[in-house]
């Protein structure tokens, strides 16, 4: 099948309106990172954990099992040795439990504790803080419109919807 000329310009046309939409979420996305963030680091620095070991506990608050400590290392990119000293850290402030595989006693596997799970919910809400002040900058109109857009989207993507806060899951 040939493509035609009307074809190419809805694909460019189309390609144009993603690039922009693109742009406009970036530029929200950064506005957000810049300015409704001072809780969300504060707490950081407060808990003094390292953008490593933030992102190993998130992906032990989302693992629905054990990882092993060779999964942990890929999931926050960093090698073996780097993994077990985060993960050594997080263990001696209680944030994280290690053990040894039932089956392979060489293999460790880590899992979060009922302290790291709340390291976690203190990070988000002080995250959801941020975006409830930028949330209370919009005017009634804007409020509507970007409560519209999100309730269509996260109706569409369950994998956004279950993002949501706890507390705010309807």
């Amino acid at each position: 099948m040939q493509v035609t000329s009307e074809q190419e310009r809805t694909a460019a046309a189309s390609a144009a309106a993603a690039s922009d939409l693109a742009a406009d979420l970036y530029a929200l996305v950064v506005y957000l990172h810049k300015h409704c963030n001072s809780d969300l680091f504060e707490a950081v620095g407060t808990l003094e954990l390292s953008l490593t070991q933030i992102k190993l506990l998130h992906h032990l608050d989302d693992a629905s099992s054990e990882l092993t400590l060779k999964e942990a290392a890929e999931s926050v990119h960093v090698s073996l040795p780097a993994a077990s000293r985060v993960v050594d850290d997080l263990v001696r402030r209680g944030f994280v439990l290690r053990n040894e595989d039932a089956e392979d006693r060489r293999m460790k596997r880590v899992r979060l504790t009922d302290d790291g799970g709340a390291v976690i919910r203190r990070l988000n809400a002080a995250r959801l803080i941020g975006f409830e002040s930028f949330a209370q900058t919009l005017n009634h109109t804007e409020h509507e419109q970007l409560a519209q857009a999100l309730a269509t989207l996260l109706e569409r993507r369950p994998d956004l919807a279950a993002c949501r806060p706890e507390e705010a899951i309807r």
